[in-house]
């Protein structure tokens, strides 16, 4: 019999707060907010404690808004060292626990207890009070069948709550939630579920016109979107990074703040056809594509998805990433627009994991559906391709494309 696997989601709340707060317990129980120190108050709060939310005062919120809600705020410059520190410590500690810990971001972690002898409300505690005891930091920790539940879970209770989601409970606890607070729905694909009628997360998971679906968002995310609706996430807490497993990353640092789309997609294009390419010399295949992005905030998240079929084909990278993209970044208008401080990006990353020789992928079965032209074309290129690389080397030529955009269809091509 199969053994229901127990997924812990664990958010450690106001993360920045909370560590500025363990470093100097004179702020403990005041309104204090971590933003950059700024005479004309224009910086944006990257974390407000709880005592500073309980005036309305939330995350990117501009400090001259905040000190309109309590003229008694206390405004600490950031300072990353100290919070990667304490995230470094946060994760050593789940390891002690268990080797299959997935950092999320810097204050957010997965970790797989199935096999931990300690019953799992018991240890959900156990973990609270060691991080308050030791760390000083709280958190909340979301319990799950699987990643997508768990993370879900660990949101519905704030500070430290826990919550235990239960893929049959889904109906009354998940679906009723609006679309907006569904995770893997951005900004941009929100807008575009409402359009469909889709207003709630159960409207997505009982959702009839799948077609509808696909042409408005895409056939990956559609799918994925439809299963973990439906509470299916098959996806395993990838702790490879921890062991030394391989994968595959390209990142890029900018100058300067970038808000300009066209240019964050343009670099996209450069680490998607990188990583990619390196894939393909090591003769591997990635089921999870992702990005890293630094926002000019200081924030950074990483964000992927999850394939049923390996790739490690440039095109089909780039199309993932950018989707991506599209639900974290919202191009900024001006230089002082609190939207572009927001939104403006320092580092762009692609990373490229859960891996398997190209010679382990399941054979593809031809449809009487698929175009068969087009497949005779990628079969031929990569003929042809094959014969240059064997006559002037591997790295003389690689498969590359741009987009060619005809403004009475507004179609994209691959070229």
């Amino acid at each position: 019999m199969k053994t229901s696997r127990i997924i812990f989601h664990i958010d450690m709340n106001c993360f920045f707060a909370s560590c500025e707060i363990a470093e100097n317990p004179d702020l403990f129980g005041k309104p204090v907010v971590i933003a950059h120190d700024d005479p004309f108050q224009r910086s944006i709060i990257l974390s407000p404690s709880y005592e500073a939310r309980a005036f309305g005062i939330k995350t990117t919120m501009q400090v001259r808004e905040a000190f309109k809600l309590c003229k008694d705020i206390i405004v600490v410059e950031p300072d990353m060292n100290i919070y990667s520190s304490y995230s470094k410590q946060f994760n050593d500690y789940l390891l002690k626990i268990s080797p299959k810990v997935k950092m999320a971001s810097i204050d957010e972690a997965y970790i797989d207890v199935t096999d931990v002898k300690i019953p799992a409300l018991e240890l959900a505690k156990k973990i609270q009070d060691d991080l308050i005891r030791d760390l000083h930091l709280p958190c909340s920790i979301g319990i799950a069948p699987n990643k997508f539940l768990a993370k879900m879970a660990s949101d519905m209770k704030k500070p430290l709550g826990i919550t235990v989601l239960r893929k049959r409970e889904i109906d009354k606890y998940l679906w009723p939630l609006p679309i907006e607070e569904m995770q893997g729905i951005g900004k941009k694909t929100a807008p575009k579920m409402r359009e469909l009628g889709i207003k709630t997360i159960g409207d997505l998971a009982n959702f009839k016109d799948f077609d509808a679906l696909k042409n408005k968002i895409g056939l990956i995310n559609a799918t994925g979107l439809v299963q973990r609706a439906n509470g299916i996430d098959d996806s395993s807490v990838d702790y490879s990074n921890n062991d030394g497993v391989f994968s595959v990353s390209n990142s890029h640092t900018f100058d300067h703040n970038i808000y300009e789309e066209k240019i964050l997609k343009d670099t996209l294009k450069v680490l998607a056809n990188t990583v990619a390419n390196r894939l393909q010399k090591k003769n591997i295949q990635a089921y999870t594509i992702g990005i890293q992005i630094k926002y000019a905030n200081f924030r950074q998240i990483n964000r992927s998805r999850s394939l049923e079929k390996a790739t490690n084909d440039e095109y089909e990278i780039f199309k993932i990433v950018s989707t991506i993209l599209d639900d974290n970044f919202e191009e900024g208008k001006s230089t002082f627009n609190i939207k572009e401080d927001d939104n403006c990006i320092r580092l762009l990353g692609v990373f490229a994991n859960r891996v398997i020789e190209s010679s382990e992928q399941p054979v593809t079965q031809i449809s009487i559906f698929d175009n068969l032209s087009e497949l005779e074309k990628k079969v031929e290129l990569k003929k042809i391709l094959d014969g240059v690389k064997d006559k002037f080397g591997t790295t003389s030529i690689n498969q590359g494309y741009y987009e060619y955009r005809n403004s009475d269809t507004d179609k994209t091509d691959k070229k």
